[in-house]
């Protein structure tokens, strides 16, 4: 795809002004570093970092039937989520195998809103369409909304500054409400994809640069960076959280990736992919997902093979990186589940085998606010 052909979020000159690297995401052309991926990494869990996320694709399907029909396409329980509140969740095929993960929104009693994966947002729609009943309705809103996520420990402050009809420090994680930010309207919610406290603004495209400008201003005596893809990419892999097409796929369950607390086998409604999941349960996933610590400056990337101490190969490397606040690399990799409690592997990079030390999963504390 050339860069005549990508798409550009609102941001796009905004982005340019602040001369930022663009490279190609998801058919869109995308910030992916500002000043420095580390930089902004640090920034993020210091302070507060900015992100525009407006590629990620947003849903809504209203009808008196809307909670009930999605409950059967997904694997978590939505029948006690209240108005306002949101759930990450497994949109999974018949064999079990994620088509992708999900945060799902009551907004009201008909209305249920789903922001999905960009790179997915055209075969969830279709898979969807597909599924859901003519009683209720299925509208993709993506291209008329824009997302900016606000993410870091001071980033209630920077917000706090900017609302008028909603305090911030009452939103609870996991929960959403509209409001004005900077008298721009939104839909706010609060979760995150770094592992810091943090905010997304839903918003019209037509305001989207203004905002974005409005809370750079008011944020830089915060701390407030903005930052890119590769920082976005670095912090979710030091919470341990998946990448659909890395620790997530139609060939990768949510048992596989350590993600079991999102499927409520049991839940009233039966969903697709429910009678694979039982099996595979009963029978214990073959592979599973696991952390690890790099004993060398090589970075193992996604694809790398895994080897045990008889040079037996027992997994592949699903993410890695350099983590910035543990100043080594870092990796997610899925272990035959024979070899998954074994303090110490190897990665194979470029030809040689590097050590690879076990460790518990987020690699660091995190810091959302679950109050």
């Amino acid at each position: 795809m050339t860069s005549e052909t990508l798409k550009k979020t609102p941001l796009y000159s905004n982005h340019l002004k602040l001369k930022a690297r663009m490279v190609p995401f998801a058919g869109y052309e995308m910030p992916v570093q500002y000043q420095g991926l580390l930089d902004e990494a640090k920034a993020c869990r210091k302070a507060v970092g900015l992100f525009d996320v407006s590629h990620m694709g947003q849903f809504s399907i209203r009808g008196e039937e809307a909670l009930e029909e999605v409950q059967k396409l997904v694997t978590n329980d939505l029948s006690k989520l209240q108005i306002g509140q949101a759930q990450y969740n497994m949109l999974c095929n018949e064999q079990g195998g994620v088509i992708d993960d999900l945060v799902i929104y009551r907004r009201a009693g008909d209305h249920i809103y789903i922001c999905v994966n960009a790179s997915n947002r055209t075969v969830d729609f279709s898979w969807m369409k597909e599924k859901l009943p003519p009683s209720v309705s299925l509208e993709d809103e993506s291209d008329y909304t824009s997302l900016i996520a606000i993410q870091g420990p001071k980033a209630e402050s920077v917000l706090s500054t900017l609302t008028e009809t909603l305090d911030t420090k009452t939103l609870k994680y996991y929960w959403a409400h509209n409001g004005k930010v900077a008298g721009i309207d939104c839909y706010i919610s609060r979760t995150g994809y770094t592992g810091e406290d943090g905010f997304e603004l839903y918003l019209s495209n037509s305001k989207a640069s203004q905002l974005w400008d409005t809370l750079i201003q008011e944020g830089t005596p915060f701390g407030l960076t903005p930052c890119g893809l590769g920082a976005r990419d670095t912090l979710r892999l030091e919470m341990g959280y998946p990448l659909h097409g890395h620790e997530l796929s139609p060939e990768i369950t949510p048992l596989q990736a350590g993600l079991s607390w999102t499927v409520k086998l049991q839940k009233p409604t039966p969903f697709i992919g429910q009678e694979a999941l039982k099996k595979e349960l009963a029978e214990t996933p073959k592979r599973v997902l696991r952390g690890y610590r790099i004993l060398d400056r090589r970075i193992a990337r996604q694809g790398y093979p895994v080897f045990s101490k008889e040079n037996e190969k027992v997994g592949v490397i699903s993410s890695g990186t350099l983590s910035p606040h543990l100043e080594c690399p870092i990796a997610l990799a899925f272990i035959e589940r024979k070899w998954a409690e074994e303090e110490v592997l190897w990665a194979e990079v470029r030809g040689q085998k590097i050590e690879m030390s076990k460790s518990k999963i987020p690699f660091i504390q995190p810091h959302t606010k679950k109050v």
